[in-house]
């Protein structure tokens, strides 16, 4: 059972002593009258140390509660000071107590209160005795370093629960003003570059991201303010990762489309970069270049190879029947060498699109994709017995449009190239790769010598003739940019007379 609290057993005793003079007074009907008197006076002394105690007790326990209260006050008070920032201090009547800075000795000097020049604003938080926020003030100098400052404050009872002053926090606001305005700044900076964009920044630690703008966030969520560098940008290629690394402050490097420009050194003896991330990354609006570059390859460049082809015709059905052999062959030639121009004019369209087509990105099938991709192939050549084995289950994240292009030419190529095999055989399956996955599309056909592997990827770059398999020279270059703007590599292994395998990755 627990205990009766003290006031309580105070009220008991009372109450029990006024029973045990119940029958003292109850006898005293019978007393004589000097008894009688004897026993009133017994009676009403009784009463008046039992009056005298309780009043003692409350007493004694008032002060008991109010030495507990004014300890909790105190202890939370030595809590406050002991944060990080400016503090302050004032009496019931608002004068300054104390006034400290982060290492600083308390002082009881501060011309945000000095009665004379105090501001209104402050002095009517003041007055209302209650808690009030971030109240911004302006000094006409500067004091301890900043002419702006943001105080706080909150009201301090004594013992008896009456208003005994502030205490508060200060915060230089002028520190605040300048990190918005090198914000505001930063922002106007990448909002002026074209395309995707960061600002990094290098301390005494690893390379951190600063900022970046709506076109880099928009492919990479990862570039946070205050992300490692290199976990933010994990699939960017090796080369670029060395080259910021070793960058200088005032040197500017391109490497494989980014392009890097160092600056510093800053006051902390960091260093600061900017990167632009390759144009075909991310989703940029065309610009009036790439329009004036789509129009004049699609009409300008167009032009006289119609006049070229157009009178070549005109000569071989005019004129054919007066040739011989050779010059109908020269004719032949001619119109052929119009046509391929014609498809290479296709080609850089497409791939000008390509960069220039904003990426959708989302959950992607490539099994499903493979598979209507082999129906194609099967339905231009029926003909053709090749053995195509798609590993089910795969799924990425990305454009469905343009991974499905990566896959028309990859599934493309290794039909093409392995045609002359008695026993075609193509696939396409995942493999590990570093801590992720990449994909792997082998053949069994003709290959190519991985000496010349370095001009695989570029435009109009061909390992065969075009007697052997036709082609533009611009599929490997198109799926290399389409893998680069979801932040993926892509590279080949081959032999000749033994097929080839095309690796590409693609990023979360």
């Amino acid at each position: 059972m627990l205990a009766p609290p003290p006031a309580a057993r105070r009220r008991e005793a009372c109450g029990l002593a006024a029973l045990a003079l119940l029958p003292c007074l109850s006898g005293c009907a019978t007393a004589s009258s000097a008894e009688t008197g004897v026993w009133w006076f017994a009676t009403l002394a009784l009463l008046l140390a039992a009056g005298a105690a309780f009043a003692l007790g409350q007493s004694l326990e008032r002060q008991r509660n109010g030495r507990e209260l004014h300890q909790a006050r105190s202890a939370l008070q030595r809590r406050e000071a002991l944060q990080t920032g400016w503090h302050w201090q004032t009496d019931a009547r608002h004068q300054l107590l104390c006034w400290q800075g982060p290492g600083q000795a308390p002082r009881q000097r501060c011309a945000l209160f000095d009665a004379p020049t105090m501001a209104e604003a402050l002095k009517a938080q003041l007055s209302t005795q209650r808690a009030f926020g971030p109240l911004r003030l302006q000094l006409a100098a500067a004091q301890d370093g900043a002419r702006h400052w943001l105080l706080a404050g909150v009201p301090r009872l004594d013992e008896r629960g009456a208003f005994d002053g502030y205490t508060g926090r200060a915060e230089p606001a002028d520190e605040a003003d300048s990190a918005q305005a090198s914000a505001a700044a930063i922002d106007a900076l990448l909002a002026c570059c074209s395309g995707a964009a960061l600002l990094a920044h290098q301390g005494a630690d690893a390379w951190c991201v600063l900022q970046a703008n709506a076109a880099a966030l928009a492919q990479w969520p990862e570039l946070q303010p205050g992300a490692p560098l290199a976990e933010a940008l994990a699939a960017a290629p090796t080369s670029v990762s060395q080259a910021w690394d070793s960058l200088k402050p005032g040197e500017v490097q391109e490497v494989q489309g980014w392009r890097l420009a160092a600056y510093g050194p800053l006051p902390d003896a960091g260093r600061g970069l900017l990167i632009q991330l390759p144009g075909a990354i991310g989703a940029v609006a065309p610009t009036a270049e790439a329009d004036s570059f789509s129009f004049t390859v699609s009409h300008d460049l167009r032009a006289p190879i119609r006049v070229v082809e157009g009178f070549t015709r005109i000569v071989k059905e005019d004129y054919g029947r007066l040739l011989d052999r050779v010059g109908n062959d020269h004719l032949d030639r001619v119109l052929g060498a119009a046509a391929r121009m014609n498809q290479m004019i296709d080609a850089l369209l497409t791939l000008a699109k390509l960069s220039q087509q904003p990426l959708a990105r989302q959950p992607v099938n490539l099994s499903q994709l493979a598979g209507f991709v082999v129906d194609d192939l099967r339905r231009s050549a029926p003909e053709r017995v090749a053995e195509i084995e798609i590993e089910p289950g795969l799924f990425a994240h990305g454009d469905p449009t343009l991974l499905r292009l990566v896959l028309e030419n990859l599934l493309g190529n290794a039909w093409k190239y392995s045609a002359r095999s008695l026993r075609a055989q193509i696939s396409l399956q995942r493999i590990p790769h570093d801590a992720s996955w990449a994909y792997v599309v082998r053949d069994n056909g003709a290959g190519f010598d991985m000496r010349s592997a370095d001009r695989l990827f570029g435009l109009f770059q061909r390992l065969h003739s075009t007697s052997e398999f036709p082609g533009t020279g611009v599929g490997l270059a198109s799926v290399r940019r389409i893998v680069q703007r979801h932040r993926g590599e892509i590279w080949a292994e081959a032999e000749v007379g033994r097929g080839a395998a095309f690796f590409f990755t693609l990023a979360d």
